[in-house]
């Protein structure tokens, strides 16, 4: 088993040094309506949905569900896509530790046990990891804002609806038996919503994507996906994440924040983003 597994998009993404990280966190979590701390923690927010993009232009929107999380949350179950679709389709890390500019961060093991007796076609490959940023961009937000937490990093490419659903009642199953052992949880999904076009169009079809996500519809999301050619990246993700938040009692979603790219520097071509909390 490797030990390590070192930053892809340090540097690029996100700053590579700590100090300046710090202070592009501090704006992020400035600009949405909770303040810098975040004290006004909603603890029933269990799931969510959040964006993956350079920290400049989905990192605001981000801080809108990770100054919602509750920071005694011990686990998190991090569900991420592969763009590039390199390794295994359904993939869990190797790694022991992912590191970011503010430390390593531990992978739970005995989770990726967990869920590899549960679901087959589940397996530990960091081929589909490595050079991946839809998981790694998250872990700053959650160093900044969590005591002390591991996380399970599931990264997910080409999926039908049943493996979709077979992943989702794994993660909700997961969920369960880390909240029996006092191990309180929560499971997101990082994604991006429609590509690279107007402003309007992207209001337009991130509308259409968000309807079957705030409904808590994720048979519905990968319908309007397909039926639609929308853009959003993490569909899959996305689906999983609701088929374990309703196997697990979800009672509403609430977009939190919704924005472009376009809104931090004007641009012909935009992409749009969205945090998303769920509640039970």
């Amino acid at each position: 088993m490797d030990r390590l597994r070192p930053p892809a998009v340090a540097g690029s993404f996100y700053p590579s040094d700590s100090r300046k990280l710090n202070e592009l966190l501090d704006d992020c979590f400035f600009s949405n309506p909770l303040g810098p701390q975040g004290i006004k923690s909603a603890a029933g927010i269990f799931a969510g949905l959040v964006p993956h993009a350079g920290f400049v232009y989905s990192g605001p929107c981000a801080a809108h569900l990770y100054a919602s999380l509750d920071p005694s949350i011990r686990r998190i179950i991090m569900i991420g896509v592969n763009h590039r679709a390199r390794g295994a389709r359904a993939a869990l890390s190797r790694c022991e530790y992912w590191e970011t500019p503010f430390g390593n961060v531990p992978v739970d093991q005995d989770a990726n046990d967990f869920l590899q007796t549960r679901v087959d076609f589940l397996q530990r490959d960091d081929v589909a990891h490595e050079r991946e940023h839809s998981i790694e961009v998250q872990l700053p937000f959650l160093q900044r804002r969590l005591e002390d937490f591991a996380f399970v990093p599931i990264s997910l490419s080409d999926l039908s609806l049943q493996e979709c659903e077979k992943i989702g009642a794994a993660v909700a199953e997961l969920y369960e038996s880390e909240t029996s052992r006092q191990r309180k949880t929560a499971i997101l999904a990082s994604t991006d919503l429609n590509h690279y076009l107007s402003p309007r169009e992207i209001d337009e079809l991130d509308r259409t994507a968000l309807e079957p996500v705030l409904g808590l519809d994720p048979a519905g999301l990968m319908n309007i996906v397909e039926k639609e050619s929308l853009t959003m990246c993490g569909f899959i993700p996305t689906a999983v994440m609701l088929m374990a938040a309703n196997a697990l009692g979800a009672k509403r979603a609430q977009l939190l924040k919704h924005c472009h790219s376009g809104d931090v520097s004007r641009m012909d071509e935009v992409v749009g983003y969205a945090s998303v909390a769920l509640e039970r």
